[in-house]
This record gives structure tokens, C-alpha cells and sequence, in this order.
């Protein structure tokens, strides 16, 4: 870990913004989450991209974004899907993205971020908030454990399928 320099400092400086998305963020989620996914080696087409964060846009039942706006500009994205899982026993939250622009990390905004997220899911009525992280990111898995969240003795696979994308 270095010992970077926070490019803001929450004394002084005038406070974040987050608010939900509205269509009026679209571009600005979709270059935060390419730029998420690409740190996290996840190849996806921009139009796929775009057309998902659309159709959670355009269908508030699929989940919500909220966005990180820092004097004007939008400087981070969260989206959280729902889920129905039983071990929760029904309405619950899946945390699929977070992500604040590297320039403005070490500086409070991922915790005052993650706060707003944790708020509207408990506002929302979910009944838990499940998230994964890469088993290398140390920094972000205490930000994680330091808001309650314990890590669960699972892996997690995936297999792609044929069926409809977001775009379709």
C-alpha cells in the first residue's frame, strides 16, 4: 500500500453530492463502470454496457444507481441489483459495481459512498446487501468488514449463457 495523498480534503472542501441516477447520468455511468470493469479485467462491449445501465434506468424494479458528484462533475457510480434470495429470506441486494475515480480515492468518498449505498438498500426494505471483491483488493475488503459485511466460505462461479442480453 503507498502513502497516498487524499486529492480532497473533507475539512475544507466542499462536500460530495450523491444522489439516485436519472437518464441525465447514463454517459457519465457508463464511462465510471467501463473504466471499473476494465481495472477489474472485464471485457464487455460498450453498446452491452450502455444498453444494460439503460434498462436499469428505465425499469427501477431490476435495481437502482446512485451516483458520487464532487463540485459538479460526476466522480464515482454505484449500482445495485435486487434479488430475491432465500438465505435472506426474499428481498434482498446484489452491490454489482462501486467505483470512485482513483483521484478522488483515500480521501472518505468510498465510505461516505458505501454509507448512501448501505441507507437506500435499508430504505428499499432489503433484507441483506451481498457484494464480491477481488481476493487480492485488501484495501477495499477492510473498507467492506469496517461496515459489518463478513466474508462467507463460498466461491463464486459463472457460466455465460445464450440467453437474452440487454440490448435484444
Amino acid at each position: 500500500m503507498t502513502d497516498a495523498k487524499p486529492v480532497r480534503d473533507a475539512r475544507t472542501a466542499p462536500p460530495a453530492r450523491i444522489v439516485p441516477a436519472t437518464a441525465s447520468h447514463l454517459g457519465d455511468i457508463v464511462r465510471l463502470l467501463a473504466l471499473q470493469l476494465h481495472e477489474h479485467r472485464v471485457a464487455i462491449e460498450h453498446a452491452r454496457l450502455e444498453a444494460a445501465v439503460r434498462g436499469v434506468l428505465e425499469d427501477p424494479s431490476r435495481g437502482f444507481f446512485l451516483v458520487l458528484e464532487l463540485d459538479g462533475r460526476c466522480v464515482g457510480a454505484a449500482y445495485v441489483s435486487f434479488i430475491w434470495a432465500l438465505e435472506h429470506g426474499g428481498h434482498s441486494a446484489w452491490l454489482d459495481e462501486i467505483y470512485v475515480e482513483p483521484a478522488q480515492r483515500a480521501a472518505g468518498l468510498g465510505t461516505e459512498f458505501l454509507r448512501a449505498v448501505l441507507a437506500e438498500c435499508e430504505a428499499r426494505g432489503c433484507a441483506a446487501l451481498d457484494l464480491e471483491i477481488d481476493a487480492e483488493h485488501e484495501r477495499v475488503r477492510s473498507l467492506y468488514r469496517r461496515h459489518g459485511f463478513e466474508e462467507l466460505p463460498r466461491r463464486r462461479l459463472v457460466r455465460p449463457l445464450r440467453g437474452r442480453s440487454a440490448n435484444e
